[in-house]
């Protein structure tokens, strides 16, 4: 086995310069030190380069008492939204100077392995969490928190503007002739629909409204167990949580001889770009990743910077997008 490389320090970089380390590390750490002439600075430079010097950040930040690592804690589904959005807010904050540290839970955690999941946090020194949970530990532990996806009086926020989803979703269906609608949702979501639906001039049933196990890994168990409660009397058009429970209503839908668009127009409400490669291609809300990420760490930074401001929140309205999984209702 090869012997490990020794880690180059300050000390060799002063060394190599024939500079004193504290002259070294207020350069290296721009700190405008009034010796700090432009040949000090110049050597320095190619000391660095010369010996691959990596400063010890960890250990800088120990002793400055602060961090430049940003923690997220959020679900993992199996959806590729979430994937998509962990990409988004790595780049998102390696953009801003940060590192990131992720910690996940998934759907059948227990509450102890979720509560284990934020724990993660608290033993290590960060600047700050964007969380899927508005946990009241964050403000415990006096760590700066934005929470993405709901509404709540302690922290920053992001969500999407779920109403207007809800209206818009129900008015698509019905410029295309559906009247009889369901929906596979959560909380919020089934209770606009229920204020909505009437209102659109559409019907509705309570079997046809379903309340998800949220975060479950088994979404192909939602349709079926729609479609039982239904006794097989199923609505024209159906509303879905997210991609992943429309793509198992496809699915499912197929081994029930249902035929989507032609038998049960379908549309997602959170959406990836794969939805676009399916057949049929779904009806969607398309999240702007870049613009929802990009929102979280703003209002993150802003937080720490100001940690008695005023609560800020921020509200995003997707696109809906037309495809295939929604046609003409048969008269």
């Amino acid at each position: 086995m090869p012997e490990r490389q020794k880690r180059v320090t300050l000390k060799d970089v002063a060394d190599y310069c024939g500079l004193s380390r504290s002259l070294v590390a207020f350069i290296i750490s721009n700190s405008g030190y009034r010796n700090s002439t432009p040949e000090n600075r110049r050597k320095v430079a190619e000391a660095v380069k010369a010996l691959n010097y990596r400063p010890n950040t960890a250990a800088r930040e120990l002793r400055a008492r602060k961090s430049s690592t940003i923690g997220v804690a959020m679900p993992m589904s199996g959806t590729g939204i979430y994937g998509n959005m962990a990409l988004e807010l790595q780049r998102e904050i390696k953009k801003r100077g940060f590192t990131s540290l992720f910690s996940f839970w998934g759907g059948d955690d227990s509450p102890e392995l979720h509560a284990q999941t934020l724990q993660t946090f608290f033993e290590r020194s960060i600047s700050g969490v964007i969380s899927w949970d508005a946990s009241p530990c964050f403000r415990e532990e006096k760590i700066p928190a934005v929470v993405y996806g709901y509404r709540n009086e302690f922290y920053d926020y992001v969500v999407l503007d779920e109403e207007q989803m809800i209206i818009r979703a129900l008015e698509h269906l019905k410029k295309f002739g559906h009247r009889r609608i369901g929906i596979l949702s959560v909380g919020e979501r089934n209770r606009f629909f229920r204020e909505h639906v009437g209102r659109c001039g559409l019907e509705s049933k309570p079997e046809w409204i379903f309340e998800l196990t949220f975060w479950s890994r088994r979404p192909l168990d939602a349709f079926g167990k729609f479609y039982r409660e239904c006794g097989g009397a199923i609505p024209d058009a159906l509303i879905c949580h997210s991609d992943t429970e429309a793509i198992a209503a496809l699915s499912s839908a197929a081994k029930l001889g249902i035929r989507v668009p032609d038998d049960l127009s379908v549309i997602a409400l959170d959406s990836s770009f794969m939805t676009a490669f399916l057949s049929p291609a779904l009806d969607s809300f398309d999240l702007d990743f870049s613009e929802i990420t990009e929102q979280l760490v703003k209002l993150l930074l802003a937080r720490i910077d100001e940690p008695d401001a005023p609560l800020r929140s921020v509200m995003i309205s997707p696109q809906l997008v037309h495809r295939e999984s929604v046609i003409e209702c048969p008269k």
